[in-house]
């Protein structure tokens, strides 16, 4: 079993590096560990176990000891971590475990300034999970979410045992005389992951002795599509930050895509900016149609309390901090200037329900209305920054400024802070 082919076919380097591996104390992962200690001597690069107990059976202690063992003498680095019970939730454990572990490994990689984390997931595991995806939501993306390179938080993230067959890690376990140990609680039925490994999945072995191979197939080829559906994307602009936390896009820029394919343009949007794979409903994401424009977002922010504000003092508004200036700031980014008495008190907030905005012309116009205009839907207008004067409204953000310009007034600039 030649590991080190794998770096070689994607060009990744290895000499002077930091690995960090993911190593539950099962055959897999220390099968991995081995592999690539054996490398260790001729790349020399720095080998980091990273070990998680996640506290779920009395005995997954014996998981570190394990690792501890294998690992003495091997100039390996050994870094444990504990997934407190008290955290534990009363259901979902199996994704809340993911999510922990996960942490941990990011944790362990930032601490270590590691290069790449590396997961023992084998061919078995990618065929699992393209059954256990279907079950679920039938979504392809989904479907072939392990990659053999893929990310996480800005890590690179690798596989490189994902065409090895589970049968064959545990034979060079056997020839090695690597101890591990078995998860015992692999072999309950209660989840459906277990259900899938004890009786689907030999049953499809049985039928076509090459399902493993379709499994590859079935994970290149709509990997091939996802990066030529990515690339077709690409040429679409991409929708602008909005208010800080969602993201805005004219409805023209999509207005040659069916239905279905605008669908798949945000599916792959959220997919790049959150890493979340969705289904063409978009999940717990939120897309509007209102007036000329697309709005997406995930969740709505704590509304901020009102304030008061000084000048060139940094304050914060949703998620997103601001100052405000009687001078021009060129290195920051402008969001809008208005115009006030030299005496101006300044407090910020959101626009309040029937505010009414003072007109050149001395009229009035309720908020609403400029808020239409400028095609921002209600959800979102309590988000606008709002800049009130004593009580008086003197900027919305994009929506509107005070425009009955008089002597000593001043000409005030508000900044975003990044």
């Amino acid at each position: 079993m030649q590991i080190d082919n794998f770096f070689k076919k994607h060009d990744l380097a290895l000499t002077g590096k930091t690995l960090v591996v993911a190593v539950s104390g099962g055959p897999d992962s220390l099968a991995l560990l081995d592999l690539l200690y054996e490398l260790k001597s001729r790349y020399q690069f720095n080998l980091i176990a990273a070990h998680l107990d996640h506290k779920l059976r009395s005995d997954s202690f014996k998981e570190e000891n394990v690792i501890s063992k294998y690992s003495q003498g091997k100039d390996i680095k050994v870094v444990n971590g504990y997934w407190p019970p008290k955290e534990h939730p009363n259901v979902g454990i199996e994704a809340a475990a993911r999510k922990y572990r996960y942490h941990f490994l990011v944790q362990v990689l930032q601490e270590n300034h590691g290069d790449y984390l590396l997961t023992a997931h084998h061919v078995d595991d990618l065929l699992e999970n393209i059954l256990l995806k279907f079950i679920r939501s039938g979504n392809p993306g989904e479907m072939n979410s392990l990659h053999a390179i893929s990310s996480v938080n800005g890590f690179t993230l690798l596989r490189p045992l994902l065409t090895q067959k589970k049968a064959d890690l545990l034979l060079y376990d056997q020839k090695k005389g690597i101890q591990y140990i078995i998860d015992e609680t692999n072999n309950d039925d209660d989840t459906l992951r277990n259900r899938l490994r004890h009786h689907v999945v030999p049953l499809l072995k049985q039928e076509n002795p090459q399902i493993i191979q379709n499994a590859i197939r079935f994970n290149e080829q709509v990997s091939l599509l996802t990066k030529l559906a990515s690339q077709n994307f690409a040429r679409i602009k991409r929708p602008e930050k909005y208010l800080g936390f969602a993201y805005r896009l004219r409805k023209d820029e999509l207005k040659e895509l069916t239905q279905g394919e605008q669908a798949a343009f945000w599916q792959n949007f959220i997919w790049e900016t959150w890493h979340q794979r969705v289904n063409k409903y978009l999940a717990n994401y939120t897309l509007l149609s209102y007036q000329d424009y697309f709005y997406l977002f995930k969740d709505l922010p704590t509304l901020s309390t009102p304030k008061k504000v000084h000048l060139d003092h940094e304050f914060a508004f949703g998620q997103r901090h601001f100052f405000l200036s009687l001078t021009e700031h060129l290195s920051h980014r402008l969001i809008g200037k208005f115009f006030a008495p030299a005496s101006a008190n300044f407090s910020v907030g959101s626009i309040k329900t029937g505010t009414k905005l003072l007109l050149k012309n001395g009229d009035h116009v309720k908020s609403k209305k400029k808020f239409a205009e400028s095609g921002i839907p209600n959800i979102l207008r309590p988000y606008c920054l709002t800049i009130y004067d004593n009580n008086n409204v003197v900027f919305v953000e994009q929506t509107y400024c005070y425009q009955k310009i008089a002597a000593k007034q001043k000409c005030y600039f508000l900044y975003e802070d990044n």
